[in-house]
């Protein structure tokens, strides 16, 4: 295609661009000029590859550029599929989950992700991503910018949405964006006057 485009641009400037019957301009430049006016990679030139980085959640992807992954990209998914994702994780943690409803313990994995946008930590039970957290790079005001800062960890929040609980640590907005809960929790080990990260449970038998 680009030697197609090359050669209707040459016979152009053969077959009258030019009013002068002796064209001073050397082939080489005659076909960079054609390059030029075409929008085209000049012959010879090299590119230097796009490195610009994006990543889900924000997580950095080398080019061809990804959108980034929303948490509902993330939640209930197997550990494999998250970690191709999200990356190679950053720190891994094993343990047991007990429910609150049934007060049975089960084995977790967690892992941790760095991201763009912040810290993603995602525990999976029963094998799937049960209840993720994302500390967001951003500093967001507690409580005033906790939609802000749901927004941020990829979540659709309606704008004036209120907590349907809420205490001096958190606040509990319910059911988010299609998941059973999600909360936003103070930074009380860093800095009180700010969202320390955002918490979802994916599913009510998570709790």
């Amino acid at each position: 295609m680009r030697r197609s485009l090359y050669i209707l641009g040459a016979l152009a400037i053969l077959t009258g661009c030019s009013s002068d019957p002796n064209p001073v301009l050397t082939e080489e430049e005659q076909m960079n000029a054609i390059a030029d006016e075409l929008g085209l990679k000049r012959p010879g030139e090299t590119v230097e590859p796009n490195t610009h980085l994006s990543g889900d959640f924000g997580h950095s992807f080398a080019q061809p550029t990804a959108p980034s992954p929303s948490i509902s990209s993330v939640a209930s998914k197997p550990e494999a599929d998250v970690t191709a994702l999200l990356g190679k994780p950053t720190a891994t943690e094993n343990g047991e989950w007990t429910s609150l409803s049934t007060e049975e313990k089960t084995p977790f994995v967690r892992h941790t992700y760095k991201a763009d946008t912040g810290e993603v930590s995602v525990m999976f039970i029963e094998g799937v991503a049960a209840r993720i957290e994302v500390r967001p790079s951003e500093a967001f005001k507690y409580p005033d910018d906790a939609i802000k800062a749901m927004r941020a960890a990829g979540l659709a929040v309606e704008d004036g949405a209120t907590p349907e609980r809420e205490n001096p640590l958190y606040l509990d907005y319910g059911q988010v964006d299609g998941f059973y809960n999600v909360r936003v929790v103070k930074d009380v080990e860093g800095n009180p006057e700010n969202v320390g990260y955002v918490k979802v449970v994916t599913e009510s038998r998570f709790k």
